[in-house]
């Protein structure tokens, strides 16, 4: 039965102070500003204007960051607690992370980005990812780079880390699902299945919960969130620090049925294997 792991990424009010920008249907997760074990700029990335715009120029264009998860090209990587809290629940082969973050709406005037005074800001999800291989890079990842490291080279691959660095690889086709050539790692568009905000007027962190996920209903729960006041009837109250929230479903076939409407949210032209 595979695992099922809510992945928090990309800016938040900590790590760059701002929300990731969302237009209508298409969102941009904005990876977090990094200044060690990367070669990769926001210019680079092609979205430096619009991140100086939004930050009011608190973050320039050459600004290097953290770009992780890489859904281009279907890596992800992690290290410290958070991989050790992955290992403690036993995620591997097949298994699902669905990546999510803070987002809000934006508006353009005169050839400027600004965020909408309609909307506070939400949570929502914006990639998907089956591993497909787990590569134990260590300390010292230099050994798995084919040349230099450059602006294209993943993170976790560039510098010196701690011994449990690990380097997720995509599947390159999703299985398990009754869909034919569908990729194993993608980006979502921004639709009412991928938000997760109940009421972001009142508090972003208070999501959408479906019933096999949901312990009220006799669902799995997740880590981070074994205290039961968190769970109501159709939501539950997210803390505030952790990233890897982990799902072990109890009813597999609830799990995949609510995957699937997620997946229909899939923004496949973004996505290199179509």
């Amino acid at each position: 039965m595979i695992k099922i792991i809510f992945s928090r990424k990309g800016l938040d009010s900590t790590a760059g102070g701002i929300p990731s920008p969302k237009k209508g249907k298409n969102i941009q997760s904005f990876p977090i500003p990094y200044k060690t074990n990367t070669l990769t700029s926001y210019e680079y990335l092609g979205f430096g204007k619009e991140i100086n715009q939004l930050s009011k120029k608190k973050i320039k264009p050459s600004d290097t960051c953290h770009y992780d998860p890489n859904l281009e090209t279907g890596q992800f990587g992690q290290v410290g607690a958070a991989q050790t809290h992955l290992e403690n629940n036993k995620v591997g082969i097949g298994d699902i992370f669905l990546f999510w973050g803070w987002f809000r709406e934006t508006v353009e005037f005169q050839n400027k980005i600004s965020f909408s005074k309609t909307d506070p800001g939400h949570y929502r999800m914006f990639g998907w990812f089956q591993i497909g291989k787990i590569i134990k890079l260590g300390d010292n990842p230099s050994w798995y780079l084919k040349e230099k490291p450059n602006p294209s080279s993943h993170p976790h691959t560039i510098g010196k880390w701690k011994n449990n660095n690990t380097l997720y690889v995509a599947k390159k086709n999703l299985e398990g699902f009754e869909l034919k050539n569908f990729p194993g790692f993608g980006k979502f568009k921004a639709t009412k299945m991928t938000n997760l905000s109940f009421n972001p007027l009142v508090k972003k962190s208070k999501w959408i919960c479906p019933q096999w996920l949901n312990p009220k209903h006799g669902g799995c729960g997740m880590s981070y969130h074994k205290n039961l006041s968190r769970w109501k009837e159709n939501t539950v109250d997210i803390v505030g620090r952790g990233q890897e929230f982990v799902a072990k479903p109890k009813n597999d076939k609830e799990c995949k049925k609510w995957l699937m409407s997620i997946f229909q949210s899939a923004d496949l032209k973004e996505n290199i294997n179509v």
